[in-house]
């Protein structure tokens, strides 16, 4: 027997399929690069590109071991001097959070890393690191570590290539192959 409640469920679903039927397709098409790069931009906005390369390829930089035990906090421009143009110098230094028992081998390691960090950017972005001992806890899932074991990746692979044989293109099929992996990895 149908009772009152199934028949609101049932009128609710009618209305819904009428109005799905009803609408037309009302939008194009677009890229994903297009929709994430509004993404990007609001970091941008919000850090700006130095700031931004630095937090997202902070794992690089650095490594894992520092990555788990330090964060960068802000980049602070230092007045120097007036060049020969009469334009105002500025040096740049990255604030980095440290856990206190890490910070002398941070410290050791810092002209490394501000080299590294230059090289990013193909210029002497930043000039010196700025240490705050401060207790940092990562627990950042984006480290991987070599002990983990990673399942039979061309088992993976072939799954995959033979779920979308028709790729021409590369790029896209190698992107897709390594999506895949990581996808089965963290499972």
């Amino acid at each position: 027997m149908i009772s009152q409640f199934d028949n609101i469920i049932l009128y609710i679903i009618e209305e819904t399929m009428k109005n799905i039927a009803s609408k037309n397709r009302n939008y194009k098409p677009s890229k994903i690069g297009d929709s994430l790069r509004n993404i990007n931009q609001k970091f941008q906005y919000r850090f700006g590109k130095l700031e931004f390369t630095i937090y997202s390829k902070w794992l690089q930089i650095v490594g894992p071991f520092f990555a788990e035990n330090s964060e960068p906090l802000k980049i602070v421009s230092i007045f120097v001097e007036k060049n020969e143009s009469n334009e105002d110098v500025f040096h740049k230094f990255l604030h980095v959070n440290v856990t206190p028992s890490i910070a002398v081998e941070f410290q050791h390691f810092q002209n490394k890393i501000v080299e590294k960090i230059n090289s990013f950017f193909g210029y002497s972005a930043i000039r010196g690191i700025k240490i705050h001992q401060k207790l940092v806890i990562n627990n950042n899932n984006n480290i991987k570590y070599s002990n983990i074991k990673y399942k039979n990746t061309s088992k993976i692979i072939e799954e995959i290539k033979s779920t979308n044989p028709k790729i021409n293109d590369k790029k896209l099929q190698q992107s897709i192959i390594n999506l895949g992996i990581s996808i089965e990895n963290d499972e």
